[in-house]
């Protein structure tokens, strides 16, 4: 059973690193007295269509890698999404539970880097302005720019390759993970407490989750419990910027693996960098440190992936359609 155990663990690295985290995540909420929950009602809906959870994603994902590699992914598939799923739980109640954790706020000293930055925080505002007989203010292109690549990088890559699926998998699992944890080191609100950004709606949902932070710093431990749930996705976090740095992440895959999607991927990469300031979610600082986790993330995974055993050979599938951006 041990040996058994660690050929697997070697085999799949996904399920050391998901374990570890897990590990990590129950040790904090009993240190903090608070449980792990999961997401219910209209959270559960978000965290799906964001992030792959529902079994539609499975069914999705299933589809493009047995397309694209004749059952090839199937080992490494239907044990890498069990785990993304769990990730993104912990990832979601470490964010939810930062207040309790690390209560300090460093807004102040990043909103003294967005003045030094003047200029090039003016100039992110005036991009949007310019963009907005394009993309009105309330198109929510941040959210749904980011969706799209995330969909889009998962399904061409398992149709072209088990190979870059599989590092870009793990990538994105290290992102997730380290991404919650860096979340804890410096934490930050977000520029919205002293400027408001171009587009009412983000505005909108950053009262409305600044209300809840409130909560949580007021009702602690006992408030997570009761409503953790129906409330795990409104932590707020400033630094770092992971929709900036998951975008870049899948930029720097479609890079090195798939050509053709540089020119779209350059495209909303660069909408969401901007829209991250102008929107008034991150300050200017937020977004390089996003980067570097996610090119560390990506180097991180290259090495993982390299030293573990693949479970099958892969070829490039002939003559396999590439997948559209949906909607």
């Amino acid at each position: 059973m041990t040996t058994t155990l660690a050929r697997a663990l070697n085999r799949f690295p996904e399920l050391w690193i998901t374990g570890a985290m897990l590990a990590l995540v129950v040790l904090t909420g009993w240190t903090i007295g608070v449980p792990v929950s999961l997401p219910e009602g209209d959270r559960a809906a978000f965290v799906g269509i964001h992030y792959l959870y529902p079994l539609i994603g499975v069914g999705v994902w299933g589809l493009f890698a047995l397309l694209g590699q004749r059952r090839q992914l199937a080992s490494t598939f239907f044990i890498a999404l069990p785990c993304y799923a769990i990730m993104l739980v912990c990832h979601f109640n470490l964010k939810l539970w930062r207040p309790l954790i690390n209560p300090a706020n460093w807004d102040a000293f990043y909103w003294q880097t967005d003045t030094w930055l003047r200029p090039v925080v003016d100039f992110c505002f005036a991009l949007r302005e310019a963009l907005l007989p394009i993309i009105p203010a309330d198109s929510n292109l941040y959210m749904t720019a980011f969706i799209a690549m995330f969909y889009v990088s998962f399904c061409f890559h398992a149709l072209r390759s088990a190979e870059s699926f599989r590092t870009l998998f793990l990538a994105a699992l290290i992102f997730q993970g380290a991404g919650a944890l860096a979340y804890l080191v410096m934490p930050a609100l977000g520029p919205f407490l002293y400027e408001t950004g171009l587009e009412p709606m983000q505005t909108r949902a950053q009262a409305s989750m600044l209300a809840s932070y409130r909560d949580i710093v007021a009702g602690g431990a006992g408030w997570i419990t009761q409503n953790g749930g129906t409330h795990i996705t409104v932590g707020l976090a400033a630094m770092p910027s992971l929709h900036t740095g998951g975008s870049f992440l899948f930029l720097l895959f479609a890079w090195r693996y798939a050509r053709v999607l540089v020119p779209l991927y350059l495209a909303l990469f660069g909408f969401i960098t901007i829209d991250a300031v102008a929107s008034r979610w991150h300050y200017f600082i937020d977004l390089p440190v996003g980067m570097l986790l996610a090119w560390g993330s990506a180097w991180a995974a290259e090495r993982i992936n390299a030293a573990a055993p693949q479970p099958v050979a892969s070829a490039p599938a002939a003559a396999a359609p590439e997948p559209a951006l949906a909607g």
